[in-house]
């Protein structure tokens, strides 16, 4: 007699450590609404479990992690496999929701071989791959649409420009239900946060603060440029970029060139971000090219003196913050000049207005909307 299924109402599968960046933060909101509405849920952690980001889902859930770090799959990703094919034996499916290509494309895969024949596979694109990738790296990428993307139930983009961009490197996309869906925030988990009193900051001279991992896209050795430009007009501001990453050797190097090791500082991951986004001069978000930051979207609410680059469809349509073109120093660095001058206490009603229709309940129904 065949074992009977265990029921899941909702799967998925996060590339990363725990801490992760905006697409593991997306998935951490996602799963947390489907928690409180008393959903059954599951999570494969392809790292191994250190932070306590999802310690949440144990109320009404279960998370596996994996037993080596996300550069093993990142090498290797066909590792991924024999865990979907334990995991998919065992459970009844009823919804799966990722977001990164590969992971995608892995689930579409088993759907599309008849592991999730009655599962409804939602996606969500993290990045714009055809701006952001080049030579054998895209290629890999335009693989695993061909492979994964045949059987998905929802293509999320989070911009018209991704899904553009997306519709026309990938044509045959076309026939399947891509749509654009802005990315949600945590309103509620964000007001907790921002309550934690942080004597270092209480302590602190005054700052600009930036934050993200240290990787070439996000533009920090733009945005160090651009206080160079400007420092000597505050003597006594700093900078604080918040973030860990492979660039630091080469950011410490050139906070060093640059003499500014007493006035740049970089602060490492930190577990919450709100507190000095509060309480900072002004935050900037310098990258070169994303998918949508969505650590803009965190200044927004704690600060009314927000500075952009236009590194992504949309961000140009946000009202209130203060953008410019990437790459561009010296525009950056007029852009953070205005911020810090300029009254911007009528920004927060505009601001609050704003978020407030990206709910991440709104961003749950309106999947819902399309796949039911």
């Amino acid at each position: 007699m065949a074992k009977k299924k265990n029921n899941i109402d909702w799967f998925g599968i996060v590339l990363s450590d725990t801490f992760g960046g905006g697409s593991e933060l997306q998935q951490i909101n996602f799963f947390k609404n489907l928690v409180k509405q008393n959903h059954y849920c599951m999570m494969i952690c392809l790292g191994r479990k250190n932070m306590g980001c999802w310690e949440f889902m144990e109320q009404k859930g279960k998370v596996v992690y994996f037993p080596f770090g996300p550069k093993w799959i990142k090498l290797n990703f066909l590792l991924l496999y024999p865990y979907l094919i334990f995991v998919f034996s065992r459970y009844r499916i009823r919804y799966t929701f990722s977001t990164q290509t590969l992971i995608n494309s892995a689930i579409g895969l088993f759907k599309r071989i008849g592991f999730l024949k009655k599962t409804k596979v939602v996606v969500r694109e993290s990045n714009s791959i055809f701006k952001l990738l080049k030579g054998i790296k895209l290629k890999r990428y335009k693989l695993g649409y061909k492979i994964g993307y045949q059987k998905v139930d929802l293509v999320i983009c989070q911009t018209v420009f991704m899904k553009e961009q997306l519709l026309e490197s990938i044509p045959w996309l076309r026939s399947k239900k891509v749509v654009v869906i802005k990315n949600p925030i945590d309103l509620e988990d964000i007001a907790e946060k921002s309550k934690v009193p942080m004597p270092e900051i209480s302590q602190s001279p005054p700052y600009i603060v930036a934050a993200g991992s240290l990787h070439p896209k996000k533009g920090f050795d733009i945005l160090i440029d651009a206080f160079e430009r400007i420092k000597d007009k505050w003597p006594k501001l700093n900078l604080y970029i918040l973030g860990e990453g492979a660039q630091r050797p080469f950011l410490e190097e050139k906070i060093k060139t640059l003499n500014l090791h007493n006035r740049v500082f970089l602060k490492g991951f930190q577990t919450n971000v709100f507190p000095y986004f509060k309480s900072a001069e002004a935050c900037v978000m310098s990258s070169r090219i994303e998918g949508f930051p969505n650590v803009l979207l965190q200044m927004m609410s704690q600060n009314n003196s927000v500075v952009s680059t236009l590194s992504a469809g949309g961000i140009d349509k946000i009202p209130g913050i203060y953008t410019c073109p990437t790459k561009d120093v010296e525009a950056l660095a007029i852009s953070m000049e205005n911020a810090i001058v300029n009254d911007n206490s009528a920004k927060r009603a505009i601001f609050d207005e704003y978020l407030e229709k990206r709910s991440v309940q709104s961003f749950y129904e309106r999947i819902k909307s399309y796949i039911e």
